[in-house]
């Protein structure tokens, strides 16, 4: 079913897609009804919010790579494919993990998803049970305990990890009860990827529990506290990257790229609900997509153009891992990598323009906004974007690699309402259009971004 459903939407991109000559400039218009087209395919009820390695998220990255073929963009892997296979392996728990409380013949039990939530627990743990309220006590004599902190905010709750507390608990604020089903259903310690090197969990032994029970722990200080979080057989699932490449007319172009890149999975299906995740990330790869249609119609550049869809950067750019692991391409022949992420919602503290992460790191945004794009800085500096999208496993390997995004705090953010009625096409297609021309002028110049002093990461 969803195999005659790509191939309809894609026919229906097709018919509608204006046609360019060979000759044809590169600023070419966006064509509104290819974007919509891509939307549709990928945000509409069919794929079920292309969960990471997920039949509906395959389904995607074979929609994509069939739209490059169309578009005349080549596989980007070597021998031509389109489509990077990345295993993962992501532990499980054998039983919902539980903690258990005990004092003077007196027992209660607090089980994950239900009255705690665990980050990336030990296998085991236990310890007496010592209760801190005061924010100024010492805790040089909580290692190896299970330590509850009544009402402390979160440096406290760092510092008794550090000072070698068994367990931290703490009671969760409304951010962790609001995504408790989430949190609840998250592995017990990071997915690993083949071929990409080992991660290790740096999540503190911590709990959060619900206030209402917390409370009731107090009465348990001094007893003992032992946790059981047995591990089951890993969980082996495997996403795709979708990479394709439109090589440019000088000699060199293969060794001064430029990537366009965007994540295509989201989140799935939650207690029967679809998160479309039309802005995150839909609305990025509809852009990349976009490009490579605006590239792959006309003439070539002088410089060579790679496109890359990853996988699964919802669960950590498990795919981004993977294809910097076993690059199709040496990233010393990259000169910049721009990832399209949530473009789809206007920031009303900056209506109509767009930010690069990471903006101060590099002269690229400088750059691109002297030849016509739209953006600028990055409002949300806190929030440490530039860390958090699939460029930045590129820009660790020394890659000027940033994001561009529109508003990346907007209410719909990992929330059902993420769907095709709150995004702005219109948008959209302004934000494409604005950067088509620098982006042409970026694959046509001799510039090469570089890093600031001391900005690399």
């Amino acid at each position: 079913m969803k195999a005659g459903y790509v191939a309809a939407v894609l026919g229906l991109a097709a018919f509608l897609s204006p046609p360019l000559s060979a000759g044809a400039p590169r600023d070419a218009m966006v064509c509104a009804a290819c974007v919509k087209a891509t939307m549709l395919a990928l945000a509409g009820d069919e794929l079920r919010g292309r969960k990471c390695g997920s039949a509906d998220e395959t389904a995607a990255a074979q929609y994509l790579a069939d739209a490059l073929a169309r578009e005349h963009i080549e596989g980007g892997l070597p021998g031509g494919g389109y489509l990077q296979p990345v295993q993962l392996e992501t532990p499980t728990f054998a039983a919902p993990p539980t903690l258990t409380f005990g004092l003077g013949g007196r027992t209660t039990t607090l089980t994950h998803g239900r009255e705690m939530v665990l980050a990336y627990p030990p296998a085991q743990a236990e310890g007496d049970l010592v209760v801190i309220s005061d924010p100024n006590a010492p805790l040089d004599a909580v290692a190896g305990k299970v330590v509850l902190l009544e009402g402390l905010a979160a440096p406290r709750w760092g510092q008794a990890v550090r000072a070698g507390a068994a367990l931290v608990l703490a009671e969760a604020p409304e951010s962790a009860l609001g995504r408790w089903s989430e949190l609840a259903a998250r592995a017990p310690g990071p997915t690993q990827v083949d071929g990409a090197p080992p991660r290790q969990s740096v999540q503190p032994p911590m709990a959060f529990v619900r206030p209402e029970v917390l409370a009731e722990l107090s009465a348990f200080a001094g007893g003992h506290a032992r946790l059981s979080a047995e591990r089951g057989a890993p969980k082996v699932r495997t996403t795709y990257n979708v990479l394709g490449v439109r090589h440019g007319k000088a000699a060199d172009a293969d060794r001064q790229g430029l990537l366009l890149s965007a994540h295509y999975d989201h989140l799935g299906v939650r207690d029967g609900v679809i998160f479309h995740g039309a802005n995150d990330d839909a609305s990025g790869t509809a852009a990349v997509l976009e490009f490579a249609r605006m590239l792959g119609q006309g003439g070539t550049h002088k410089r060579t153009a790679y496109f890359a869809f990853f996988g699964c950067e919802e669960e950590g750019e498990l795919g981004a891992r993977r294809f910097m692991a076993d690059p199709p391409i040496a990233v010393d022949d990259l000169v910049a990598n721009l990832e399209f992420e949530m473009i789809g919602v206007d920031d009303p503290m900056r209506p109509g323009f767009l930010m690069l992460t990471g903006w101060d790191r590099t002269d690229l945004g400088p750059t691109l906004q002297a030849h016509g794009a739209k953006i600028g800085p990055d409002l949300y500096p806190e929030q440490n974007f530039f860390q958090r999208s699939d460029n930045f496993q590129l820009a660790l390997r020394g890659v000027v690699a940033q994001t561009i995004s529109a508003w990346p705090v907007t209410p719909t953010y990992h929330a059902a309402s993420d769907d095709l009625a709150h995004v702005d096409l219109d948008l959209m297609d302004h934000t494409i259009d604005s950067l088509a021309r620098p982006i042409v002028w970026l694959l046509d110049a001799d510039y090469r971004p570089a890093w600031m002093p001391g900005k690399r990461p």
